[in-house]
């Protein structure tokens, strides 16, 4: 979405609410604004569930999180990792910075830098790939003491393509019948997986940054336990997505994805990656057939195949 200083009106997001009425100096007092002029710009916005604001106070910026179920799982997530990433410049997340229980609202910092996506548009996609294998070589080895949250495996993967297959054939015959063809290829190839670990659960190229030269990676509501594929292959998913809906930047995904798979490779099965890559496209895919600009279906399409491609190669 664009950004837009025009905070919704949602009745699910007490925080937002609050907002709106009586200001976020009032609403998060412990921000310690005393009153000045805040600038807010709604930079996500999903109805009844989550937005995520940019404030900016004087000298200060950071992202106010609303949301309507209680955020507290990833509150203790963002103080976990804080802990385990005492002394460690190697890597950023945001610290949290405030917290309303009762509003349901978050406040942490904002992460300063270009996102991968960014840098692949600057054509700098080797350093768009770095930044993603530099995040998964010190995630391997982050230690933190939160609950997990839900699994984010093959198995649950696949429920979630198969009951997408509706979806694409809703929009167009021909891409129901080939999503349904690639959930049988994903379910025949599934791969065996275990020790799962904490994942972001989104780690596409807008949520990675380039932070003062370290990766940064922020917006983990989504967070999770699955494989160190899994978040592989959405990264690689979401880069070769830019490439084929764009012929132009097709030379600087690749350069990512060849950087990208040598910065990590001793962490990855190369078949478990092409597998949650696919799988990562169809997911992107479906996402298509929410836009109303251009040929939604053919774009579907173009990502569908390619999936189909990887889906084959990961047997």
């Amino acid at each position: 979405m664009k950004p837009t200083t025009v905070l919704p009106d949602d009745p699910a997001l007490p925080g937002l609410a609050a907002i709106r009425v009586a200001g976020l100096a009032r609403a998060v007092p412990a921000l310690g604004l005393d009153g000045g002029p805040v600038e807010l710009v709604l930079r996500a916005y999903q109805p009844g569930s989550h937005a995520t604001l940019e404030a900016r106070a004087a000298r200060r910026r950071f992202a106010v999180k609303a949301y309507a179920d209680d955020p507290a799982p990833e509150a203790a997530l963002y103080e976990a990792i804080a802990a385990g990433l005492v002394g460690d410049s190697r890597i950023r997340v945001p610290p949290l910075l405030a917290r309303e229980r009762d509003l349901r609202l978050l406040v942490v910092a904002w992460l300063e830098g270009p996102t991968a996506h960014e840098l692949l548009r600057r054509g700098q996609g080797e350093r768009a790939g770095e930044l993603g294998a530099r995040w998964l070589q010190r995630a391997a080895t982050l230690r933190v003491q939160v609950k997990l949250g839900p699994p984010f495996g093959a198995p649950q993967v696949l429920r979630r393509a198969g009951e997408w297959v509706a979806a694409f054939r809703a929009a167009d015959d021909s891409l129901g019948t080939a999503a349904a063809m690639l959930v049988g290829m994903l379910a025949r190839t599934e791969p065996r997986e275990e020790a799962p670990r904490l994942v972001h659960g989104s780690l596409h190229d807008r949520n990675i940054l380039d932070v003062g030269g370290a990766p940064g990676v922020i917006d983990w509501q989504r967070f999770g336990q699955g494989p160190v594929e899994l978040e592989a292959g959405m990264f690689l998913a979401a880069v070769s997505r830019l490439g084929l809906m764009h012929e132009t930047l097709a030379d600087e995904t690749a350069r990512a994805e060849a950087t990208f798979l040598a910065g990590a490779q001793d962490l990855l099965d190369e078949g478990a990656v092409a597998w949650h890559r696919a799988a990562g496209l169809m997911r992107l895919a479906r996402r298509q057939l929410n836009q109303w600009k251009g040929d939604r279906v053919a774009r579907a399409r173009a990502l569908l195949g390619e999936a189909a491609r990887l889906a084959e190669a990961s047997g």
